[in-house]
């Protein structure tokens, strides 16, 4: 854990040793876009939101809130449909380090908050619409480390190309397996989530 928080400080602190630093620092960013999280050889799909204030030109807090789903099992005939779905949602607060090379700004971050696990079953019956009904969920610590890169199209939009970030959550192995977040004993679930979208400059 020790090499980890010394590995994230020094990533964090990257983008400061460049001396050619140019382009308008805002007062903060709002951030939306598409999400995808891997887990455990599996693939979830989601939306990903961000908000950020910058309290200086390059250091600031964000908040970060995400879901993200995918499908169990399940089957379709004739318009009828019924399976289950995995969901995990994270709420994620921390602070935010940026730096602007023109048109561009690079940043990293560390947050932490919480992650919430669950698993639902529904079917979906033509006219009628769908319906689903929880099977189990759980609550657990989760943080995650990393950063990304914007291009800017003008001083208040730009394209946020990448973010990606290591996401580790602390649910125990018997809410793990339950929710079906992992398939082993062990008491934390290591994720990488990729996040792409716009942001709007303020």
């Amino acid at each position: 854990m020790r090499r980890l928080t010394i590995s994230m400080c020094v990533f964090l602190c990257l983008p400061f040793m460049a001396q050619a630093q140019t382009g308008d620092a805002t007062r903060g960013t709002v951030f939306g876009g598409y999400s995808l999280l891997h887990n455990n050889s599996n693939n979830f799909n989601g939306w990903d939101g961000q908000g950020t204030f910058n309290f200086t030109r390059h250091f600031g807090v964000t908040a970060d809130i995400s879901g993200n789903s995918r499908q169990l099992a399940g089957f379709s005939v004739l318009g009828f449909s019924a399976g289950t779905q995995q969901h995990l949602y994270n709420f994620l607060f921390g602070p935010t380090a940026t730096a602007y090379f023109g048109k561009t700004s690079v940043f990293g971050h560390a947050l932490f908050g919480t992650s919430h696990s669950s698993l639902s079953a529904g079917v979906t019956v033509p006219i009628l619409g769908g319906f689903s009904a929880p099977i189990t969920s759980a609550n657990a610590f989760a943080m995650a480390f990393g950063g990304g890169i914007d291009f800017n199209l003008s001083r208040h939009f730009a394209i946020r190309a990448a973010q990606v970030d290591y996401l580790r959550t602390n649910f125990n192995s018997v809410d793990a397996l339950a929710s079906g977040l992992s398939t082993d004993l062990n008491n934390h679930q290591n994720s990488f989530r990729y996040s792409g979208g716009v942001v709007w400059r303020f």
